[in-house]
């Protein structure tokens, strides 16, 4: 990958410096009432038969820039930018309805950080978005990962990813996906310091798709998710 511009590390040592109010205003895009959530997610793909069955990923501005380059031909992308886990949350039993995902990959809880949200809340929203799906649904949740512009907030992103760690061990369908050592190399970003670049999207569809294997029991994918430098190490080492 070619080397960050001086206009990435700029915005990048701009957005560290900034206040959270500030950071919080360069990441959301509107007013967070839950029914213009629910809305935006709602006009995401139109209607149709055609969308039911299928992988759905499911989630914030990750998922709404993965597209274009999902883990399966198949795959539906669900996923708003700026959406806080409650916004995710209030949609999920609409979501379930309209999709009835045969796999589901969540991403969502990065937001809530720039809300002040605390990480106890922010696992409280997704498990009542959980309770949506049925259990015999997989749900693949991709662990938060250590943004460049993010530094103040590894200490509550890492509270928050164990407390979603336990949560998975204790919930029928839930795989915890981690992605904290494999996402430090900066190449994994794109120029916003933020947001995943084609080769962190590379390493995250690599994980999706070797989890979502038909034979991979749920133990099994739970033992998996926690290390997979040796499945993708051709992703994970490119940078």
């Amino acid at each position: 990958m070619p080397g960050r511009s001086a206009a990435s590390w700029a915005f990048i040592a701009f957005f560290k410096a900034s206040s959270p109010a500030i950071q919080s205003l360069l990441t959301h895009v509107m007013t967070h009432r839950p029914a213009n959530w629910w809305r935006s997610f709602e006009n995401k793909n139109g209607e149709g038969p055609d969308l039911r069955g299928r992988l759905c990923l499911f989630g914030d501005s990750d998922v709404h820039f993965w597209e274009g380059r999902y883990p399966t031909a198949e795959a539906v992308g669900v996923g708003v930018s700026g959406a806080e886990m409650p916004d995710i949350a209030f949609y999920a039993p609409r979501f379930v309805e309209k999709y009835a995902p045969q796999a589901v990959v969540w991403v969502g809880g990065a937001n809530d950080f720039f809300a002040s949200r605390a990480p106890a809340d922010i696992v409280k929203s997704f498990k009542a978005g959980v309770a949506a799906i049925p259990n015999t649904t997989r749900v693949i949740f991709m662990g938060t990962k250590p943004e460049l512009v993010s530094e103040r907030f590894y200490a509550g992103y890492q509270e928050y990813n164990k407390m979603m760690r336990d949560y998975a061990k204790e919930t029928p369908n839930v795989v915890y996906v981690q992605n904290w050592e494999d996402f430090r190399p900066e190449g994994m970003y794109r120029w916003d310091g933020l947001h995943l670049s084609q080769d962190g999207y590379d390493l995250w569809n690599c994980k999706v798709n070797a989890l979502l294997r038909p034979e991979l029991s749920l133990a099994d994918a739970r033992r998996l998710a926690m290390s997979m430098t040796d499945v993708c190490a051709p992703k994970a080492s490119r940078d």
